[in-house]
């Protein structure tokens, strides 16, 4: 099995992520946290509470909206912090990837990668963050697991492509960040 956070590190620092601008669009950013976990590199989520408008009860990467004058990665890692509790000093930054936008909620949104070196002890704010879970990574790169389900948004179903991980679907732009890295893993260990 490869080394994907070695991979990830070497690869985010050859690529020139794309940066999509807008006037009419707010920002956010994001961090994809990866951990080891029992030997095994996993990827951190985050299911959203219920009642918090488009992103409601979806699953996420840590992080949210950009505050005046802060940095993409700023907010990234303050979002983070404030979500589930995860300081920065906890975090290696890994590097940036190719940004994406969700018209739907009026949001560009930066990607970060990121490796928690620390064990974690998650302080979730549950106004914003139900609960914290991991995925193995190996299960990404299966692509036999990127599949359709039905969704539901603002109160129409959708059949959509993503992935199916216990309980949880992981849909929309979270499973493209997630398509993103597995490509850019793919761009060497293929």
């Amino acid at each position: 099995m490869p080394d994907y956070i070695a991979v990830v590190r070497d690869r985010l620092k050859h690529i020139k992520p794309s940066e999509l601008v807008s006037d009419s669009m707010r920002r956010a950013s994001v961090l994809a946290i990866f951990l080891n976990k029992n030997g095994e590199t996993h990827l951190l989520f985050t299911q959203r509470a219920k009642g918090i408008g488009y992103h409601s009860d979806q699953i996420s990467f840590p992080g949210g909206s950009m505050e005046k004058g802060e940095t993409a990665l700023h907010a990234a890692l303050r979002e983070t912090y404030e979500e589930i509790g995860v300081e920065s000093s906890e975090l290696e930054i890994l590097g940036r990837f190719h940004d994406d936008s969700v018209p739907l909620s009026g949001y560009i949104i930066t990607p970060y990668a990121a490796i928690l070196k620390t064990e974690p002890v998650f302080n979730l704010q549950i106004s914003e963050v139900v609960e914290v879970f991991t995925v193995p990574f190996e299960f990404f790169m299966d692509e036999s697991n990127y599949k359709p389900a039905r969704v539901r948004i603002i109160d129409n179903e959708f059949t959509i492509n993503g992935y199916t991980y216990d309980k949880y679907f992981i849909w929309g732009l979270t499973c493209r960040f997630i398509r993103s890295l597995v490509d850019i893993i793919r761009s060497v260990t293929v």
